[in-house]
């Protein structure tokens, strides 16, 4: 049983991120999943990704050897990748209204995103766990599609 704990974590942050849009009434693209390794973003999606995991809590400097029943912990990736305006076929540029338009999503993207994590340092419904290192970022769009990240470091519980 113990060896399912990481697919058991990525799948509730997954169930906490899509509960958390759902709080705000926040539509999410339809395909939601989670994998390990990069995912290909050719379409829009919600993805949380395992980046690494480590014994010790949240935020270890890993300076000093750790017991093996010292906590895990796990950084995730947290990406929701929309579409975004591109150059169409007649070469033009997109009006700026409509980048000001898309980015005001992704605005909303990364502020939902970041109120996500208070949802994810709780081992069951009635304890916090050992605390979350959350940040939020947004690429650059690429390929007609723009992703805002949040990378999440938290106990695997």
């Amino acid at each position: 049983p113990d060896a399912k704990n990481l697919a058991n974590l990525m799948q509730n942050v997954l169930n906490a991120v899509i509960a958390t849009y759902t709080s705000y009434t926040m539509p999410l693209p339809g395909r939601r999943y989670w994998t390990l390794g990069a995912p290909a973003v050719d379409c829009e999606q919600v993805v949380v990704t395992m980046l690494q995991m480590y014994i010790g809590s949240p935020g270890d400097e890993a300076t000093t050897p750790r017991r093996c029943n010292d906590p895990r912990s796990a950084t995730l990736l947290v990406q929701i990748s929309r579409e975004v305006p591109t150059v169409g076929q007649n070469g033009r540029a997109p009006s700026a209204d409509a980048i000001q338009d898309s980015s005001e999503i992704s605005a909303y993207d990364a502020w939902i995103l970041l109120d996500s994590a208070r949802q994810l340092d709780q081992w069951d419904p009635a304890n916090f766990g050992l605390g979350v290192i959350a940040t939020v970022e947004t690429n650059s769009p690429e390929g007609g599609f723009q992703t805002v990240t949040m990378t999440i470091t938290m106990a695997v519980p």
